[in-house]
């Protein structure tokens, strides 16, 4: 029963609406106070009239500072292990979030993931699954046909809508 419910469902109707977004000149310190603050793991980049042109993630922060702290090469003395909710492992990682401090200036835009995966509000529920699958990710942003943002499906939404078959 739950294959045709969910066959007869589209991305519009399982997706989150009011999601919070960033903008590419936003710090990358803003992003984790953000992501921290509604207990996300990657908010939406849009530009001024609200298109998705990138994702930021902790993912990419991490990429981002291991990167810059590599350039610096062993000036940091320890590692620190942290939970990776897009690969839903513990991580280690030379930087302490302490340390993110120093990331205050830096734009979202150095570290974010251009041209996010996105889907149309009229993709059928089952399309959007297996595109998240091909591409291994657990969140996908839904735009219209001008790239504005829509909203978001993640996995949970998925849940959300077996649990309520």
């Amino acid at each position: 029963m739950t294959s045709n419910v969910a066959s007869a469902k589209t991305a519009a109707d399982i997706m989150s609406q009011g999601v919070v977004s960033m903008e590419a000149t936003d710090s990358i310190q803003d992003a984790m106070q953000i992501m921290t603050e509604h207990h996300v793991s990657g908010v939406p980049v849009v530009d001024d009239k609200n298109r998705c042109i990138g994702v930021i993630s902790t993912s990419d922060i991490v990429s981002f500072v291991e990167a810059d702290q590599d350039a610096l090469e062993g000036q940091i003395p320890h590692t620190e292990n942290w939970f990776n909710p897009e690969t839903q492992k513990w991580e280690e990682s030379m930087f302490s979030h302490d340390m993110l401090g120093e990331y205050d200036l830096v734009p979202v835009a150095d570290a974010m993931t251009n041209d996010p995966l996105t889907v149309h509000p009229q993709m059928p529920v089952v399309d959007v699954a297996r595109t998240m699958m091909e591409h291994g990710i657990h969140r996908v942003f839904v735009v219209n046909d001008d790239r504005r943002l829509q909203g978001v499906i993640s996995g949970f939404d998925f849940v959300q809508l077996v649990a309520e078959g």
